[in-house]
């Protein structure tokens, strides 16, 4: 469907997971409304700071979705929907049934989840960094580096730059003219 007379399509972006979409409005709308159906989501908003910017969009979904598990959150610079997809599965290769690409729909990768990405993976990688957080077992965590607290001299470090190494000569050849 079309956008009426007056009205812009918003900015959107959209995210998947196997079972979901995350399909977020990414402006500040005042008068919102919106409508669900297995194979569509219409949405349509006034700018909260604009008010005679009017945005309307209906997307033509892929793959056919459940209305009923539809949820929202209005954060305030953005409107985010969670739509469950309705059989889990493998993603969708875009949002929407169109042919041709539209000019207001991103994706939003701070959301998506690649198809290959193991959860497990992620939840324990998050576990981990709880416990460091937390002062977990920190001494075992790092065995492997076999770091020495006597072994911490600056002794054999080599110079950075020219200047440093003439000097050092120099100071070579005194102690040398010295011992003369």
């Amino acid at each position: 469907m079309a956008p009426t007379a007056g009205t812009v399509p918003p900015p959107v972006s959209w995210a998947q997971r196997n079972d979901l979409l995350f399909v977020i409005i990414d402006v500040e709308c005042k008068d919102i409304e919106h409508s669900v159906t297995e194979n569509s989501f219409t949405f349509k908003g006034t700018n909260a700071l604009e008010a005679d910017k009017k945005y309307e969009v209906t997307l033509n979904f892929l793959h056919p979705i459940n209305p009923e598990k539809v949820t929202s959150k209005n954060i305030g610079r953005c409107l985010e929907f969670t739509i469950y997809k309705k059989e889990s599965g493998p993603y969708w290769k875009s949002l929407t049934n169109d042919k041709t690409k539209l000019h207001f729909l991103k994706a939003n990768f701070t959301k998506w989840k690649n198809e290959s990405d193991d959860e497990d993976d992620f939840a324990s990688d998050k576990f981990m960094f709880n416990d460091m957080l937390k002062g977990g077992d920190m001494e075992n965590r790092f065995d492997d580096f076999n770091v020495d607290d006597d072994d911490d001299s600056d002794d054999n470090i080599p110079s950075l730059s020219q200047n440093d190494e003439d000097d050092e000569d120099n100071k070579d050849a005194e102690k040398k003219d010295e011992q003369k």
